[in-house]
Parts: structure tokens; sequence; C-alpha cells
């Protein structure tokens, strides 16, 4: 689907900075108590949106524990390539989801410090069951995301060898001076970040954008 999302985009120049790169994706974050909340309603979703499409970048919604009509409506208002589910949502909002040909980016979120593989196949295995693309990041509580906490990359790579069938991203704490080092103790081909290339909490940074891009690109 994409080789790095960043998350949270708010700004043209947000996306001119993805533009520069390949096998990008955006997010666009719809949870309002959020830092990088955009309105749905409002036009600059659409607009960013629009700007990522022209420059071939995958648009993602980022939605918390919103009904399946209401992430229909927006991915058509906006027109985004997947919706990630980010909440504390049920199974089932996938298969009805996937019904309605909207792809489905589930967030799996894994609590801090040492795993094991058990832990994180109970966290898994039933969204693996309905074939959609996995997030895997750190469990952020309420604030549902972005909090540059990381993960046991050891153990996802355990847990990636016993699923080989499983489609997934790694998230949590990735920043330019980490993401190489995740990726390779991980296994992952696929990585987001939000707040590793913030400048102040939910403002990006182009250079550290690029840098995150540049450092994903070295590990391959």
């Amino acid at each position: 689907m994409f080789k790095v999302k960043i998350c949270g985009v708010r700004s043209k120049d947000d996306i001119d900075a993805v533009a520069q790169h390949v096998d990008a994706a955006i997010g666009l974050n719809f949870y309002p108590p959020s830092v990088r909340y955009l309105d749905p309603t409002k036009s600059l979703a659409g607009d960013l949106s629009a700007a990522a499409e022209t420059a071939g970048i995958v648009r993602v919604g980022v939605f918390v524990n919103e009904s399946a009509d209401m992430i229909d409506d927006v991915c058509e208002r906006v027109g985004l390539n997947a919706a990630q589910l980010h909440g504390d949502e049920p199974v089932d909002l996938v298969r009805e989801l996937s019904a309605r040909n909207i792809a489905v980016i589930r967030a799996v979120k894994l609590p801090t410090g040492d795993l094991n593989v058990k832990e994180i196949s109970a966290a898994t295995d039933s969204w693996i069951r309905t074939g959609c693309h996995l997030l895997l990041d750190a469990d952020a509580g309420a604030a549902h995301g972005g909090s540059g906490k990381t993960l046991d990359w050891a153990a996802i790579a355990d847990w990636a060898d016993e699923h080989p069938d499983a489609s997934w991203t790694l998230a949590g704490g990735l920043r330019p001076d980490n993401v190489a080092q995740a990726m390779e103790l991980s296994g992952a081909s696929s990585v987001d970040t939000a707040s590793g290339v913030e400048q102040t909490r939910g403002v990006k940074s182009a250079t550290l954008i690029d840098a995150f891009f540049h450092a994903v690109n070295s590990s391959v």
C-alpha cells in the first residue's frame, strides 16, 4: 500500500514535502481531540487530499470510534484511498466497510516494553482474519496515537515470522534517527510516523520529513 505514511498532515507545505518522495502516503486525522485534527466538512481536508492525489500520494483518513456511515461519507467527500480505524472499533466494522469497498487499515495498539509473540497474536489474530492491513502502534491511551513511544521491535519480528501472510505497517515513536534500526530489527517494509517528524507538537517539519524518508530508503 505504501512504504512511508506521514500521519497528521495539516498544510499544503506538508504535502509538498511528502511529494518529493515515492511510495508515500499521508494520514488526515479526523479525531476531534487530536492536535492534528482536520474538520472533514471544511474545504482544507478536501484540498489537501486533492493535492496529494495529484502528487501520487496515498490518502488515508484516521477515524476513532466512528460509524460506518460517517466513515463512508468522509471517504467520499474528502477523496480517500483508505480508512484507518484507531479507536475501539469492533471487527464487524471492518467487514461492513469492506462490503462498501472501503480499504481498511486497523491500528493495533500494543503495550510498550517487552512483548512476546503470544501477546501480539492475541491482539492481531481477529483482525488478520478480516484481511485488513494492520498498523502496529504503541498504546497511547485516550490520545489514540501520536505518543512518540516505541515498541519491542524484535518481538514484532518474531510475530511476523509466524504470520507471513499478515499485511502490516510499523508505527510507534519512529523518527529519522531510529527508523532504520526499527525496520532492521522488526523486519518492517512499511512505516508510519506522526510526532517523529514534527518541529513542535502537531506541526510538521519538511526537513524532518525529508530526513525520515532518506533514513527509510537507506535501510532497504
